[in-house]
């Protein structure tokens, strides 16, 4: 077994992703008993047995399938005779969506089980030196060999459909030739997927999760709801009323997405009288695209949080999500003011109810509150709508981070542990701004940003993109033109020089703007 201090330093060097993240949260979010009836399916047990060698479970978006892989992930690892692995693809998270982000949680997950497996891992450490990273087809060779040496093997794959790059991780699905090792994938039955995995796996071993089945966790999430939840037993509600509920959402729900009737009742507990309730019922939203243009109609900081969550760059802390909603850039007054905090953070729930989650991640040692969208398919949505696509998102996020940095007041060090967005508004806005510069307005308003000496300065002091690794940057050290080229913004390169910007002027990393 390897060392404590051997394990770190190789788990270090992988910097694998956490997929008990996700796992957590469907832990959170699942109801007692969901997803038995997989369990005690012919097609389950004959799996288990090693009777199928691979199953795939595969439903539209919405009906629960994550939190299906997690119910049967809890069941394999109450099985001591096997290695249980798991990943789960997560378009949230950039670090979980390629098939070399499940290669490096696999290999440190059998590194885990020690032994030879351990020591196959640790000479791919040796022959990079610790330092250099493995490429694909490096981590692919060596989990095959771990593989190979871990006894039986189980490994849960979620969402399939939620990776980049499909074709090559269903190359090496296909590559798993291994007679020790079953797989059970999720994910919808994307055209891509189906054709494939229908080859590779046999269509018998290709279980789509029915109407009755979903109608069932349906009538039991319901039922518990009505029966537990606060926001239905402490206002005393009429018989007739829970009645209609549960005949509306439970027993009428005909295999909709779960994550749609979900959505409905949680969307009664915010009525606030019996007659609103029985308007609500009369006129529940179809599907999931009704459901989330209900959602985010004519809500100005839902839908700039939501623009916000659909392109950023890296995944919002919730702090930082908190002080977009604060950013007002359309209405008056506009700008950023501590006092439209919300009381408490959580309460950006409430600004796009059942689109968000908070979602707890723990990243080097430290565990942060980030707010996600609640659903791949949220993401689909709002894509197909005008206000989401790259370039009305990309002018919004530009002028929110702009307005914020020129806000935000105190010393350099006060505005860091004062401001949670300060950084990522300062990181980041030149990117989206960056392709947006077709649009003088966004050119005007950069232009007026690095021309004024305080807002240049504080922009500085919190990011260099030629120092990108430093935290504290200190003052600018080249001139404004350097820094707009640097940061691809030619529209202000161009206004600037007009200006009387001399491209000459040396300064930093990479001399003159030229």
């Amino acid at each position: 077994m390897a060392s404590d201090h051997r394990f770190a330093k190789v788990e270090g060097w992988l910097s694998p992703p956490d997929y008990s993240t996700n796992a957590n949260l469907a832990r959170e979010r699942r109801h007692p008993g969901t997803g038995t009836w997989l369990l005690n399916s012919p097609a389950f047990r004959e799996w288990t047995v090693g009777t199928r060698w691979h199953l795939w479970l595969y439903g539209l978006a919405g009906a629960g399938k994550t939190i299906l892989s997690t119910t049967i992930l809890d069941h394999l690892l109450q099985i001591d005779t096997h290695t249980t692995l798991a990943f789960f693809f997560d378009f949230n998270d950039a670090r979980k969506q390629k098939l070399e982000n499940l290669l490096r949680s696999l290999a440190v997950q059998l590194y885990h089980t020690g032994n030879e497996a351990a020591r196959r891992l640790d000479s791919l450490f040796t022959s990079h030196d610790g330092r250099r990273q493995p490429d694909t087809n490096a981590l692919s060779a060596c989990v095959d060999t771990m593989i190979q040496t871990a006894g039986k093997v189980f490994i849960i794959i979620d969402a399939l459909d939620e990776c980049i790059g499909r074709e090559e991780l269903l190359h090496w699905i296909g590559g798993l030739r291994s007679s020790n090792t079953q797989l059970v994938v999720t994910g919808r039955p994307e055209a891509d997927l189906r054709c494939k995995i229908s080859l590779l796996f046999d269509k018998c071993n290709c279980v789509l999760r029915n109407k009755k089945v979903v109608n069932a966790d349906i009538r039991a999430y319901v039922t518990a709801t009505l029966e537990q939840k606060p926001g239905f037993v402490d206002r005393n509600l009429s018989q007739d009323i829970l009645d209609r509920i549960r005949d509306k959402i439970g027993d009428g729900a005909d295999g909709m997405q779960v994550l749609t009737q979900v959505m409905n009742i949680k969307s009664f507990a915010r009525c606030l009288s019996p007659k609103d309730i029985k308007i609500a019922l009369r006129s529940l939203p179809r599907d999931l695209n009704e459901t989330y243009y209900r959602m985010v109609q004519n809500k100005s900081s839902a839908i700039r949080l939501l623009q916000f969550l659909v392109h950023t760059r890296r995944p919002l802390t919730l702090p930082e999500a908190v002080e977009v909603i604060t950013t007002e850039i359309n209405q008056e007054p506009r700008g950023f003011n501590v006092k439209r905090r919300l009381f408490q953070a959580a309460d950006i729930l409430r600004y796009c109810p059942s689109l968000v989650i908070i979602a707890e991640v723990t990243n080097d040692a430290e565990t942060v509150d980030e707010l996600h969208l609640a659903h791949f398919s949220v993401k689909e949505y709002l894509l197909e709508q005008a206000q989401f696509d790259l370039e009305s998102a990309s002018i919004v996020i530009t002028k929110t981070c702009l307005t914020y940095l020129a806000d935000i007041r105190g010393s350099h060090s006060t505005i860091r542990s004062d401001f949670p967005m300060a950084r990522y508004a300062a990181e980041y806005w030149t990117e989206y701004a960056a392709s947006v510069e077709t649009s003088e307005g966004i050119v005007r308003v950069t232009v007026n940003f690095l021309k004024d000496e305080t807002t240049f300065q504080r922009w500085c002091r919190l990011y260099q993109a030629d120092r990108r690794w430093d935290h504290k940057p200190g003052p600018p050290r080249a001139p404004r033109l350097y820094y707009a080229c640097l940061a691809g913004l030619p529209g202000a390169a161009r206004d600037l020089t007009t200006e009387g910007a001399d491209v000459n002027a040396q300064g930093s990393q990479y001399g003159t703007a030229l």
